[in-house]
């Protein structure tokens, strides 16, 4: 089926999902995304006044960047007194595979 670019793009997202969509619901799914679209792209030509800056959130806020500071850290033997099993050096944990 080569269908429009919406439902092409719907099989693709419920492929990556892992999902099962029937012929109904990629048919649904692409409508609402073309709304979607259709919305961002009356966005799109919006022209702003000059005095107007963008928005980009709900709050200003700074990126709160320190300079790195050499600190002692928690002694080994304390955090793996913590951990269920260790071989004294590491955590052991089950294999996973």
């Amino acid at each position: 089926m080569a269908g429009t670019p919406e439902q092409t793009t719907v099989n693709q997202v419920a492929k990556l999902a892992r999902i099962h969509l029937n012929e109904q619901q990629i048919e649904s799914s692409a409508e609402k995304l073309a709304q979607i679209l259709g919305y961002i792209g009356q966005l799109d030509e919006v022209e702003l006044p000059e005095d107007v800056t963008p928005f980009f959130g709900a709050i200003e806020s700074v990126n709160a960047i320190r300079d790195d500071q050499l600190q002692a850290s928690v002694p080994r033997k304390e955090i793996l007194d913590n951990a269920p099993d260790s071989d004294g050096e590491f955590y052991l944990v089950p294999p996973v595979f």
